[in-house]
């Protein structure tokens, strides 16, 4: 009689690759800058300052953390899936990524975009390498991550 251990029917969830943890960390900075950060750019006070408690406090920075993990196991599953495909394929899944990255613009205080981009970015670099040219699909994608990335940046510090 074969005994099966606890363990044999689970499938580890893959690591997200460089650029989706990349994204990840930009989200999260963003995030944390845009929700606790006051910047001279913003509306009120015209100095840096840290203003933790009248912006959520703990319950605020554990919903961002919660927002930025799930979406980088997502986007970590969907870029792994990508990666198992053919490289023209994965060129266009890049540029989906990248469209959904704009589209979550929306909201963007999840951190969502980021991540997004990210996912985006590396997916493109992984079909120019295994296609040994870059499809336009994938270069679009990456200009949109750029801009994504640029987004962020803007929204944290100004918005």
């Amino acid at each position: 009689m074969t005994t099966l251990s606890p363990t044999a029917h689970r499938r580890a969830l893959p690591a997200p690759d460089g650029w989706t943890a990349a994204g990840a960390g930009v989200a999260l900075a963003c995030a944390l800058v845009g929700t606790y950060v006051q910047t001279p750019w913003k509306s009120g006070p015209a100095e840096w300052g840290v203003e933790f408690s009248g912006n959520g406090g703990w319950g605020g920075l554990a919903l961002l953390l919660a927002f930025v993990a799930v979406a980088t196991v997502l986007v970590g599953l969907a870029t792994a899936r990508a990666r198992a495909v053919a490289p023209e394929r994965t060129a266009r899944r890049a540029l989906l990524l990248a469209g959904l990255g704009v589209v979550t613009i929306v909201v963007f205080w999840t951190g969502l975009p980021s991540v997004l981009a990210g996912g985006a970015a590396g997916l493109a670099v992984s079909a120019q390498r295994r296609l040994g040219r870059l499809p336009a699909s994938a270069a679009a994608a990456l200009v949109l991550a750029a801009l994504i990335g640029a987004g962020a940046l803007y929204l944290a510090f100004t918005g």
